[in-house]
């Protein structure tokens, strides 16, 4: 007897503390999630108040890795660019 697998799901959720931070990530996440080139995978993104949930669905754990590796990279590379332009003085 084989066992076969079906999908691999899972979500992240991110809480940043603050709702604008919050929807400024989720704006620069969301057309990398919608836009998704794999087939072999799917991927969504909520806000609730300052809860960013990504939500992935894979038919293999390649798939899924990967999905969970971009979406991880997409979160940190928006609020590392957040705390970037955070530490600017503008006021000059």
């Amino acid at each position: 007897m084989t066992l076969a697998l079906r999908s691999i799901q899972g979500e992240i959720e991110v809480s940043t503390g603050d709702p604008e931070t919050a929807l400024v990530i989720y704006r620069a996440v969301k057309p990398e999630v919608e836009d998704s080139p794999s087939e072999r995978s799917s991927m969504s993104i909520d806000l609730d108040d300052d809860l960013i949930t990504i939500s992935i669905s894979a038919t293999d754990s390649a798939s899924f890795r990967a999905a969970l590796n971009s979406s991880i990279r997409w979160v940190k590379l928006s609020m590392e660019m957040i705390d970037t332009l955070k530490s600017l003085d503008l006021s000059d």
